[in-house]
């Protein structure tokens, strides 16, 4: 992956874990459903999928650690 997209697929999964972990489930929810579009123009979901793992490994903190690791099949990623 370049550069450009690693930093992207930090952000992406930076605001998944964002959000899934805010109190407020509506929001969340709205807002993976904005996401949903973005995550179907993705080419390379495993390869996605992965990296994510990757920023998972580097998670200190357990509940964001297990969030990020839930991200993947969180953006239907390994389908």
């Amino acid at each position: 992956m370049t550069t450009l997209e690693r930093t992207l697929a930090k952000a992406l999964t930076e605001i998944v874990i964002r959000l899934d972990l805010s109190e407020d489930d509506a929001i969340a929810e709205a807002s993976m459903q904005l996401l949903e579009p973005v995550i179907a123009l993705l080419q390379d979901r495993r390869a996605l999928a992965e990296l994510i793992n990757q920023f998972a490994q580097e998670e200190a903190d357990p509940e964001r650690h297990l969030t990020a690791w839930e991200t993947p099949e969180t953006l239907c990623l390994l389908v």
